[in-house]
């Protein structure tokens, strides 16, 4: 019995949300070419905010908690533009979706939950397998 109250614990752990804000990544291409690299590391210099004081769009109502990170390409005759910044997400936005505040077209959005996760697009992946994996585990040690 015990067992099984410990993987329930420990799956209810590997899917919680957190409810606190989280430290993004922020830059834009434009203003330093270190955002558009496919990855972001120790050596780039790109600036790392807390999302609980970040600035919030003006546009946006009903701004929830941010609890995600993300990279948004968007692109018009002028060129391609990467950005990375707290995801702000208002009640009723659908999941790893994207706006943007001037008419830009959204090329890809990448959206991602922990600390600096939007490094790179790949975050996602790994952590869906991660959790996937301890979930696996801990069914198997319930049996």
């Amino acid at each position: 019995m015990l067992k099984q109250v410990v993987c329930v614990l420990l799956i209810a752990l590997c899917l919680m949300h957190s409810a606190t804000a989280i430290k993004c990544y922020q830059c834009k291409s434009l203003t330093d070419p270190n955002c558009a690299k496919d990855k972001i590391d120790s050596t780039s210099n790109v600036r790392s905010v807390d999302c609980d004081t970040a600035v919030r769009p003006n546009t946006m109502d009903q701004l929830q908690p941010v609890t995600k990170c993300n990279k948004v390409v968007t692109s018009d005759r002028a060129g391609t533009i990467v950005s990375r910044d707290c995801h702000f997400e208002s009640i009723g936005q659908k999941d790893n979706e994207c706006t943007v505040t001037h008419s830009r077209q959204v090329e890809s959005c990448y959206t991602c939950k922990g600390d600096l996760c939007n490094a790179s697009g790949a975050g996602r992946i790994l952590a869906m397998g991660a959790t996937a994996l301890l979930a696996v585990l801990a069914l198997q040690m319930a049996l």
